[in-house]
Parts: structure tokens; C-alpha cells; sequence
């Protein structure tokens, strides 16, 4: 009896790795929405919110603003994110981020292209009939794809154990079922 269970767990076992590993590449890639990198941020008369998704090769960045009163940012509001590599590899390059309507409301959007992984300072400019206002923080970039690969990883002890478990169950003896004695009178 133990040889055809274990070949029927090791083809469970390499049917579900096989699956993880031919997932399309667009699911591969992503592994999470973008995080948050600044929260309410005072930025002259604007507040903002900074949602990022830096990957290696082009990063989402979601701006959320609101007037530091509580008001709607002006139609006019221009949003640019300029960006440099902390390493100096490259000058800094100014994006225009395009308002547009997210699950969160409106937000600006800009996606921008890193060359090479590792620290980029982001100096974040909003300007319209409201004012200027400017923040700078830091993102890392990470490569794209390659996150599957961790989250297979993370989720071997878990498939070990529930292997461990069905091995378990399946070689424990089977118990005779037992009639009860009220019905064993019957009979």
C-alpha cells in the first residue's frame, strides 16, 4: 500500500510546482500593488500621498494631492516626478504624471523608467494656480518577474507539511466502522 500512495503524492507534489512555474509571465512579473512611499505630506500648499511600484524597467508612481485646507487640487495642477540614481550613474530626468480616475479616487499617474537597481531620489513637483510645492524622498528599484520564484519558496515549508500530513493520513491503519449496539439488536 505505501508504493502507490507515494507516487501519487510526488505526482501531486510536482503537478502543483509545475503549475506555479508556467503561470503567464504578466502574472509572474507582479507580485502586489504599488506601497505606499509618502504619506500626507506637506508640500507647500498641497498634501500628498505617494503610492510606488519601483521595477526595473519602467515603475508606476500613483500621486494622490488635496489642498492643504481640504479642498480640490485646481484643474491647472501639474504633477512631475524628477529622478536621479543615488550612485550619480545618470542625471536626474523629470516625468509628467497624467490625472487620472483610480479605484481611490483621482490621483496622478506617471510611470517611470529605471535603468539599474538600487536607491533613486525622487524630488516630486506640483505647480498650478494654487502654488508650488516640492518633496524629495528615496525608492528602491527592484527587477521585475523573479517574485514567484520567492513566493514559491516562502510557500515550500507549507506544501512539506501538508505532505507530511496526507503521508500521515495515509498510512495510518484503518479502524473496522463499528455498529452501534442499538442497531446490532435489530439485525
Amino acid at each position: 500500500m505505501g508504493v502507490p500512495n507515494r507516487h501519487v503524492l510526488t505526482a501531486a507534489i510536482s503537478f502543483a510546482f509545475l503549475i506555479g512555474l508556467l503561470l503567464p509571465p504578466t502574472a509572474q512579473a507582479h507580485s502586489g500593488g504599488p506601497y505606499p512611499v509618502l504619506l500626507e505630506e506637506p508640500a507647500g500648499p498641497y498634501v500628498v500621498s505617494v503610492l510606488a511600484d519601483p521595477d526595473v524597467g519602467v515603475g508606476t508612481f500613483i500621486v494622490q494631492a488635496v489642498l492643504s485646507g481640504g479642498g480640490t487640487v485646481p484643474a491647472d495642477t501639474e504633477v512631475t516626478l524628477w529622478v536621479r540614481p543615488q550612485d550619480g550613474h545618470a542625471p536626474e530626468a523629470g516625468y509628467r504624471a497624467r490625472r487620472q480616475q483610480t479605484r481611490d479616487g483621482e490621483a496622478f499617474v506617471a510611470g517611470v523608467p529605471f535603468d539599474a537597481e538600487g536607491v533613486w531620489q525622487v524630488r516630486l513637483v506640483l505647480e498650478g494656480t494654487a502654488g508650488r510645492g516640492e518633496t524629495t524622498f528615496n525608492v528602491r528599484a527592484t527587477p521585475p518577474g523573479r517574485r514567484w520564484l520567492t513566493a514559491v519558496l516562502c510557500l515550500l515549508p507549507f506544501i512539506g507539511l501538508g505532505a507530511l500530513w496526507l503521508v500521515a493520513v495515509l498510512r495510518s491503519p484503518r479502524r473496522p466502522r463499528q455498529i452501534p449496539s442499538s442497531l446490532r439488536t435489530r439485525m
